[in-house]
């Protein structure tokens, strides 16, 4: 009886551990929070927020439309500098062409499709694509009050 009740219980968490993982609006996010936090290290920039607008999904694919709200505490030409990063450098160019020549404080609202893909019962980010130019909200100066 004790060896027939150790083996339903092994088979039961083997088959709960192997069971996929859904697509929800949960995942969408922490991966793409995984994902951003992942670009630079020290940070270049805090994710402020992430709005799914759409998502969709079938047995082992998916796509989500999201807008990501980024803030950069330091200027372009101060990350560039702390990261010792030259023009030439792809890196450089990547910031570049992603986040433009942001200023200390500036929030970018990006908006991009993302695509998913499932392997081995997790999802993965496969790809994006930018549906339009983010959205620049400007640091503006703050007059002290007497």
């Amino acid at each position: 009886m004790y060896k027939a009740l150790l083996i339903f219980f092994c088979a039961s968490i083997v088959a709960c551990s192997s069971k996929p993982i859904p697509f929800t609006d949960y995942i969408v996010t922490n991966l793409l929070r995984d994902n951003l936090m992942s670009l630079a290290e020290p940070a270049i920039f805090s994710i402020e927020e992430i709005i799914i607008i759409e998502s969709e999904h079938s047995d082992n694919s998916g796509r989500a439309t999201v807008d990501v709200r980024l803030k950069f505490p330091e200027d372009f030409d101060t990350v560039t500098s702390l990261h010792k990063l030259e023009p030439f450098n792809m890196a450089y160019k990547q910031y570049q062409s992603s986040f433009g020549k942001f200023a200390a404080g500036e929030q970018q609202v990006h908006h991009a499709e993302y695509q998913f893909q499932r392997r081995d019962g997790k999802w993965f980010i496969v790809g994006s694509k930018a549906l339009s130019p983010p959205d620049i909200i400007a640091v503006t100066a703050q007059t002290p009050v007497n």
